[in-house]
């Protein structure tokens, strides 16, 4: 009986483990590759502040967190700045440093002898040494580290982790900042397997470097893909069969050499096979956070833009904006105004920079000289979501919406200020960050109901035709309420059917007293909605005007269209 229990307490412990981890994998796209190192050094934490300072188990446990969360925010630091491949190396490196510091380190680690005698926990009088006097201890806190795991996951909070995973960019775009949020779940990871390290080591009352390899990390990563990334039962799932199936060799006594071959060989292959025929793991993540509700009935919603915006007086001003990659001058001492209430338009020959305007306005590129100036507030080179909170935002030509999420998500992902982004709120004052989602939840569907949208709520983005993606994204730069809307080209791409839609709806953007301003390759678009336009060529204005007043300008069409073709 003491084995099979013993069974369940590892598969509860690598449970939480690969909760930890799909913080990180599932919902933030962040393979990490030192996770095995994390679980060694809460590990070694609480092993030591137990032996050597008389700390009992919940003081040894708080110490292995404290540990833990400090090195993973702290030291992943650097790494957090790039993703994909490179950090993967970043995060292999940090593997491979903390475990040979956990050999090397003799005095502290006792190296590869391994810090023995832990001392057993002490709760209610009772000390645990059995598997079964463990087992109501290990699955408390797999319960507890479960209950907060999806309430990070199907949270606001959760969202943004979501939308950071699907694309940093457009994260950028809507207002949030990718590095601070990367920086806290990975400091939450990190936490969540010290819970796992250091019922581990008073469990085994002895911990050693060779349970904290390489080969554990890429087990924990298996782990959590097997299972299912951005799902908690499917976490369970995988420790289930990652754990439990060797233990069950060992059970019918086959040899512990066996044991690692089929273990390796079969889990290997199963892996590459579930990559190549179902990435989304045995048990997939569902698109949404809380329910879509009915979009039937919903009444349009447009936010007013603040007064001021809508009296033609200049909203945003650039002035001098330079930038240059090697010799293409890319942007090249440009100046320009967006008045409040109108609809600009940035037009000319593709290559004349207007593209890179809008990432020089919005922060996405640091101009080399020049400056831009919101009602009188100096942006120039803040971060993107930074001008954001400001009050600037844009759309992307290529769309970028959060593919695998709903299209109510993508729209509620972008609006500012919500309590549920924030652990104190969402942990200490539930009902707060409860109430503020339904109100915003609502507010979104408002929002879909404005573009034609509201009874597609529920869908994965993903699924949506081409035009009413663009839909979608105009719904999601609305919910930013930034007052200074920046939109690359709206029209492109799109079915004449859509297009006809998507501009009465900037119309109607820009009367609500939005400052609107767009890149547009279609002359005739730009003609029937631009209130004025600015001509660029070789990232310089050299013309400006009333739409109709540029394109009869022959020199202009000449430039356009090219010489004769016009």
């Amino acid at each position: 009986m003491d084995f099979w229990l013993h069974v369940v307490n590892m598969i509860l412990l690598f449970a939480i483990l690969g909760v930890s981890l799909n913080l990180l994998l599932g919902y933030s796209g962040l393979v990490s590759m030192s996770h095995g190192a994390f679980f060694g050094v809460g590990a070694y934490a609480a092993a030591l502040t137990a032996r050597h300072l008389g700390w009992p188990f919940p003081l040894t446990l708080l110490a292995a967190v404290a540990v833990t969360t400090l090195l993973a925010g702290g030291v992943t630091f650097p790494a957090l700045r790039v993703r994909g491949e490179y950090l993967i190396l970043l995060t292999l490196a940090l593997q491979m440093v903390l475990y040979e510091l956990m050999l090397s380190w003799v005095d502290l680690t006792e190296g590869r002898t391994g810090v023995s005698a832990i001392p057993r926990p002490t709760l209610f009088g009772r000390t645990l040494v059995t598997p079964a006097q463990f087992l109501p201890l290990i699955a408390g806190c797999a319960a507890l580290v479960f209950a907060i795991g999806y309430r990070l996951g199907e949270s606001p909070l959760g969202r943004v982790l979501k939308a950071m995973r699907d694309d940093e960019r457009a994260t950028l775009a809507i207002g949030k900042s990718v590095l601070r949020y990367k920086v806290l779940v990975f400091s939450l990871s990190g936490a969540l397997a010290a819970v796992a390290a250091a019922l581990f080591a008073h469990y085994q009352a002895f911990v050693n470097p060779f349970s904290f390899t390489l080969d554990r990390s890429i087990f924990l990563v298996a782990l959590v893909v097997l299972g299912g990334t951005a799902n908690l039962v499917g976490t369970i799932v995988g420790a289930v069969l990652f754990v439990g199936l060797p233990e069950v060799l060992r059970f019918l006594e086959a040899r512990a050499e066996i044991v690692d071959a089929i273990r390796d060989f079969v889990f290997g292959a199963v892996l590459v096979a579930f990559m190549r025929f179902r990435p989304q793991g045995l048990v997939p993540e569902r698109a949404g956070v809380g329910r879509a509700p009915a979009g039937a009935d919903v009444a349009p919603a447009l936010p007013a833009a603040a007064a001021r915006a809508a009296d033609g007086r200049p909203v945003l001003v650039a002035e001098g904006l330079a930038k240059h990659f090697g010799g293409i001058r890319a942007a090249d001492g440009l100046s320009l105004a967006l008045p409040g209430g109108k609809v600009t338009a940035l037009v000319g020959p593709n290559g004349a920079g207007k593209t890179t305007v809008f990432n020089l306005l919005t922060g996405f590129l640091a101009p080399d000289a020049g400056r831009v100036v919101l009602r009188g507030r100096d942006v120039t080179g803040l971060a993107p979501w930074r001008t954001v909170g400001y009050g600037l935002a844009r759309t992307f030509q290529d769309v970028r919406l959060f593919e695998r999420m709903t299209v109510l998500d993508n729209v509620v992902a972008a609006i500012p200020g919500q309590p549920g982004e924030r652990l104190g709120p969402l942990f200490l004052a539930p009902w707060r960050a409860a109430a503020a989602e339904r109100a915003n939840r609502a507010k979104a569907l408002g929002y879909l109901a404005f573009v034609g949208l509201a009874d597609r709520a529920g869908e994965v983005a993903a699924s949506l035709a081409f035009g009413e993606q663009k839909l979608v994204a105009l719904a999601r730069l609305i919910a930013t309420e930034a007052d200074v809307l920046l939109l690359d080209e709206p029209a492109s791409g799109v079915d004449v059917h859509w297009v006809g839609r998507i501009l009465e709806l900037i119309r109607q953007v820009a009367a609500a007293g939005k400052t609107v301003c767009i890149v547009e390759h279609n002359l005739e678009v730009v003609t029937a909605i631009a209130d004025r336009a600015y001509f660029m060529e070789a990232g310089r204005i050299i013309a400006e005007g009333r739409p109709e007043e540029l394109m009869a300008d022959p020199r202009l069409g000449e430039i356009y269209f090219g010489k004769g073709r016009r």
